[in-house]
Parts: C-alpha cells; sequence; structure tokens
C-alpha cells in the first residue's frame, strides 16, 4: 500500500486541474491521479469542434506535454479505473490490483452519455461523443457525402451539426423538444440558432422523437420518429444529454442526488472525500439552491476551490455559471442561469450583435445570452450579472 496523499479518480480536466492547482498551491505530498483513458488529460471542447471537423490531431487537444505530469510529480495511471473507495480505510482499489491509501481523495468521474432506450440503438453505427476516442471513430467515418443524424439539439449536438457540415456532411438533428436548446436559451436565442443551422444545410426536426432504429448501418440504416417519418441515415450521432458518475461514491457510502452531494468547500459527506466538475452538486448562495453544472469553467473553478481546502484554505465556491459554444463560426455565451420568472428582453450593446438577450429578476440582472457578441461587451454583461446590478428597463416574462 502507497503512503499517503491525494489520490484523484478521474483524469478529465477537473481531476487534472485540481493535481496542476495542488502543485502550485506548493502542495509537497504524493498526488496520484487515476485514469480510464489512455490519452493523458485533454480538452474536450475540441472534440465536438475542431477535432471532429478535422482541423486539428488529437494531439493539439493535449492539456499539457507529456513530461510535464513527471516534473510535477503528479503520478499518473493511464488505463486505471478505481474500483472501490473505501471511505473508512481510507483506500482506494484500482483495476490494476493496487491499493492506494489517501490522506484526501478527489472524485472527478465526470458523467457518461445518456443513450435513450431505443429498440436498435445498439447497432454499431451509432454513436455517442464523449471522449477523445469516440470523436476519432465518428470522424473516420463522417466522410463527405455521408448521411448522419444526430439525437439532440443541446450544445454538442448543435457543435458537431457545424463540425460536420464542414466536412461535407448532410446532417440531420432530430430534437424532441419545439425548439432547439430548449434547456437553456430563450425562444429568441434558439430560433437565432435554429436559422443559422438551416442557412448552412442543417435539417432540423423539432418536437419529434426516436422510437426505433431500423436496418444494418451504413446503407440502410434509420430513425423511426413518432410521428412515422424514418430518417434516413449512413450513422446516427446521439447527443440527448449526460448523467453523472455516482456509483463509486454511493458505493462508499456518500450522499448523491444527481450527483454527488457536497458542501461550499466540495467536500462531500465524508470530509477527506471532495468532487467536482460533472459529478458534484453544490450549494449555491447565488441561486438558493443545489446546483450540478456542466461546463468547462465549473472544472477549472472547482478545482481551485479543491486544492485551496486541501492545503488548508477556507475557500466558498459560489460561481457565476458561465457556458460558450461556437458554431459555424459564430460564438455563444450563456451567462448566468434563468428562471421561468424572469423578465427578458433584447439589449443593445453598440456593436453588430445578432442577439443579447438579458434577463432580471427581484430588480436584479441575472442571466443573459449572447449570440456573435464582442469579447469587450461580453466581459461587461458578465460584471452586471457577477455585481448583481439593478435590472433597470421594462419588460414582459415569457
Amino acid at each position: 500500500m502507497q503512503h499517503a496523499g491525494v489520490v484523484i479518480i478521474g483524469g478529465g480536466l477537473a481531476g487534472a486541474q485540481v493535481a496542476i492547482q495542488l502543485r502550485q498551491r506548493k502542495f509537497g505530498g504524493p498526488i496520484t491521479l487515476l485514469s480510464e483513458e489512455h490519452h493523458a488529460p485533454y480538452w474536450r471542447p475540441p472534440l465536438s469542434k475542431s477535432i471532429l471537423e478535422g482541423t486539428e490531431d488529437p494531439q493539439s487537444a493535449a492539456l499539457r506535454a507529456t513530461e510535464f505530469w513527471e516534473r510535477r510529480r503528479i503520478d499518473l495511471r493511464l488505463g486505471t479505473a478505481a474500483l472501490r473507495l473505501d471511505a473508512a480505510a481510507r483506500t482506494v482499489s484500482t483495476s490494476q490490483g493496487e491499493t492506494l491509501s489517501y490522506a484526501h481523495a478527489v472524485l472527478a468521474t465526470g458523467a457518461h452519455c445518456i443513450v435513450p432506450p431505443v429498440p436498435g440503438i445498439d447497432r454499431p453505427a451509432v454513436h455517442v461523443l464523449r471522449t477523445l476516442d469516440d470523436a476519432m471513430a465518428l470522424r473516420s467515418v463522417a466522410l463527405a457525402g455521408a448521411n448522419i443524424a444526430i439525437l439532440g439539439g443541446g450544445f454538442i449536438g448543435l457543435e458537431a451539426a457545424s463540425a460536420l457540415s464542414a466536412r461535407g456532411v448532410r446532417v440531420t438533428v432530430i430534437e424532441r423538444e419545439h425548439r432547439l436548446l430548449a434547456r437553456v436559451a430563450s425562444p429568441e436565442m434558439s430560433q437565432a440558432v435554429l436559422a443559422l443551422h438551416r442557412a448552412h444545410g442543417v435539417t432540423a426536426l423539432l418536437g419529434r422523437a426516436a422510437t426505433a432504429i431500423t436496418g444494418t448501418g451504413d446503407a440502410g440504416m434509420g430513425v423511426r420518429l413518432d410521428d412515422g417519418q424514418t430518417v434516413p441515415c449512413d450513422q446516427l450521432l446521439v447527443c440527448v444529454g449526460i448523467r453523472p458518475q455516482t456509483q463509486l461514491a454511493a458505493a462508499a457510502g456518500l450522499a448523491c442526488e444527481d450527483g454527488i452531494l457536497v458542501n461550499h468547500e466540495l467536500r462531500s459527506s465524508d470530509p477527506a472525500i471532495f468532487a467536482l466538475g460533472d459529478c458534484a452538486r453544490f450549494p449555491s448562495p447565488r441561486y438558493g439552491r443545489n446546483l450540478r453544472l456542466e461546463s468547462i469553467q465549473n472544472a477549472i473553478d472547482g478545482a481551485s476551490v479543491v486544492a485551496a481546502a486541501i492545503v488548508g484554505e477556507s475557500p466558498c465556491y459560489d460561481p457565476l455559471p458561465i457556458i460558450s459554444s461556437l458554431q459555424f463560426g459564430q460564438q455563444l455565451d450563456f451567462i448566468g442561469l434563468a428562471s421561468a420568472n424572469c423578465a427578458s428582453r433584447r439589449f443593445e450593446t453598440g456593436d453588430t450583435a445578432d442577439l443579447v438577450v438579458m434577463h432580471g429578476e427581484t430588480g436584479q440582472y441575472i442571466a443573459c445570452e449572447c449570440l456573435n457578441t464582442a469579447p469587450d461587451n461580453v466581459k461587461k454583461l458578465r460584471s452586471l450579472i457577477a455585481e448583481a446590478q439593478p435590472f433597470e428597463f421594462e419588460a414582459t416574462s415569457h
């Protein structure tokens, strides 16, 4: 059994950033980073953008050069899964037959893609898009002239539609809601994004759900919809959402509820175990409820809090949610969380922004959505929301 230090379970951005932040904060103890993947930690955003499109090689997504981890004395274990977390003994059992002891454990287990229980969805020509291997597998069959259907009109599905279209692929997006980005965008923004995709040749079928996958793949596969229509395709990409990986935490007796429950320091119900990123649900003083955020910013900001707590500081995690997306060369920025009861209207920034929608509640700015807005103006809008500036215009709710 190895000497106690910090064992980080999950080699994605959140886990890797905790290791990096610990060394930057002069933590001198052992750090072990366990990753089930065989690739060193990498950025995920390019997977649905430049890597899928083929304008960048997989190596360009690397978070750090290979030698970085050794120089920082971070023991990076690739192809190694955590099989059991024993909170009482403070040990982690791995797929390599080792038992690692820890003073602090960090769960950065992320999430897995939801695959709906649709007959035929287990066919070889059906893909998900979560890892570098997923992106490369889809890229290898996304040839010019191919016909690819995408289940899901959220961020990943729409980014993939943009990247695949750039490769000369014919793309059909199938969304069960009646508008794109329905969970996060206003009707105005949804309509603008729909227009953007249709202008680039993407077919979007809204308010339709898949009921079966027919055919054998390659030539002759199809997606049968609930209205009886069948959408022909060579390949199918499923992007209907993700579910947090909490099995290891739950088996260890940690409190979980659509994520691993943590406090303001991102400590779980066991104070020696932290959780962050897609898998964690934390209390937000800003919004007065527990949140689970799926964003790059959440992983980076959460890593700083975990590292600070481990080295003896007393941080408090209360982020302003930020999500960015690039589709057909157009930048989308979502800042803050709008509620169903907020007042909304278009906000003029003075530049040539295609669309800016501001949201307010209880007399304060609480969120905004920007399409193709100048970075300086996005920064100003972010400040309005972060500082809860007065909501100064008349508007109607929708």
